[in-house]
């Protein structure tokens, strides 16, 4: 598979479409691809996801925002659907190109995009002035395919990563593997830190967040570490006791005594134990940190590894 983050490099060949942030690779972008790789294989096409490595929202600014994956584990949930190329492009590149454009000069011109595979709720151009009426004025002139698979659903509603986000926030792993169909991870180095956990007798992996997630809280976790997989407590959030600035990512590992500074790991999330704390004393912050192992040692028994 290949990755291009300039639309000029794309080859020429004729090709099947997909567009979208793909955060989450969720099963309704999971359905999109599957689509788009069913097309390429009868038609003989080019597969192409074309997404962005900036998202509209971070390039708006837009308050809040938050990312379910960065990039690298987006590409590689994509790379296991076998799909010829991944088109991830600056939105700034395209942002204020009116719908009539970015359909005539990018997917008919330079893309040569003979299918566009694409969600219902679909808007693109400069303020967004392009819909699936407006694709479809160029399917109905014979300029590309237009394909609309169904949205995804999961108790009822539609599949989304607003949808996910949501889910993530309140804890709700369980809901969140019904919607992305595996657990949610996260992966990083594991760094030095302030060797807190250590002195407070739970000495934790930490690993530095490339993004904000939607995640701030205490978790039962599972650990993929060196091909082996542990139990763990992952802890997410700005260490509010001690006031700290920078939001990351602090795993204590069950039954684990091994240095693994500066190697990758996986952190899963299962459940959530509870949210971010601000105690009064280190002892109060202690206690429940007490509280917590007991809970890891016990609950982890209902996740094999």
């Amino acid at each position: 598979m290949n990755i291009i983050e300039k639309i000029e490099n794309i080859s020429d060949k004729p090709k099947v479409v997909t567009i979208g942030n793909f955060d989450g690779i969720h099963k309704g972008h999971q359905s999109l691809i599957k689509k788009t790789q069913e097309i390429s294989h009868a038609e003989n096409l080019e597969s192409i996801i074309f997404t962005f490595n900036m998202l509209p929202e971070e390039v708006f600014e837009q308050s809040n925002f938050q990312r379910i994956y960065n990039n690298e584990l987006k590409f590689d949930y994509i790379k296991a659907h076998e799909i010829n190329t991944i088109l991830s492009i600056n939105f700034n590149d395209i942002k204020d190109l009116s719908a009539s454009f970015f359909c005539e000069e990018i997917l008919i011109k330079k893309l040569i995009t003979k299918y566009l595979v694409i969600g219902k709720n679909f808007k693109f151009g400069k303020g967004r002035e392009g819909n699936i009426d407006k694709l479809k004025e160029y399917h109905n002139s014979g300029d590309f395919h237009l394909i609309i698979p169904e949205l995804e659903q999961y108790d009822n509603e539609h599949i989304s990563s607003t949808r996910v986000r949501k889910l993530l926030k309140d804890g709700k792993f369980s809901d969140v593997k019904n919607c992305l169909g595996r657990e949610y991870m996260l992966r990083g180095t594991v760094t030095t830190g302030e060797q807190l956990g250590r002195k407070l007798g739970y000495p934790t992996a930490n690993i530095s967040l490339d993004y904000d997630y939607p995640l701030d809280g205490v978790y039962l976790s599972k650990v993929y570490v060196d091909g082996v997989f542990y139990h763990g407590l992952a802890s997410v959030g700005n260490k509010p006791t001690y006031n700290g600035k920078e939001k990351i990512l602090e795993v204590f590992i069950l039954n684990f005594n091994q240095d693994i500074y500066n190697k990758e790991v996986e952190v899963y999330f299962l459940e959530m134990i509870r949210n971010q704390i601000k105690f009064d004393s280190q002892d109060e912050l202690i206690k429940q940190m007490n509280e917590d192992h007991k809970y890891a040692i016990i609950n982890s028994k209902n996740y094999g590894i």
